[in-house]
């Protein structure tokens, strides 16, 4: 496996798209990365490592990649559905990048597991935001 790269947040809200990086408050910028997702089925014991190559927001500074659950949802549900299941939002977990060169050797090819665990590199961390919504509050 490759050393870890990038911290990760995975937003939840459609409605907020992060201009500014959560952490440090700079702007964001639109970068495409080749997020590595496995995916598990228990019930008939079938796991899958998907990789998407997708745009998202990125924070230069901190190193922290954002992407929209959403989207990411929506891409896997029609990929587990192309395999004969239906698709549960609790059984994947995105954990890491691969090398734009990798992805696409993995487009003309098939990976094996464990070839596909060499080229990933692993996010270092994982965030999570509360988002409080625009007003006056008390303090």
């Amino acid at each position: 496996m490759q050393p870890a790269k990038y911290y990760f947040y995975q937003n939840p809200h459609d409605y907020y798209k992060w201009t500014k990086c959560p952490k440090c408050e700079n702007k964001t910028k639109l970068r495409k990365y080749c997020l590595t997702i496995h995916y598990q089925e228990k019930s008939a014991n079938f796991h899958q490592i998907v990789s998407l190559n997708k745009s998202c927001k990125f924070c230069p500074s901190c190193e922290l990649i954002i992407a929209q659950q959403s989207e990411i949802e929506s891409y896997l549900q029609q990929i587990i559905q192309g395999f004969g299941f239906s698709f549960n939002p609790e059984n994947y977990l995105v954990f890491g990048t691969m090398d734009r060169k990798d992805w696409k050797k993995g487009q003309e090819e098939v990976f094996q597991s464990k070839d596909a665990l060499e080229v990933i590199s692993p996010f270092k961390d994982v965030w999570e935001f509360e988002i409080q919504p625009a007003g006056w509050y008390k303090e």
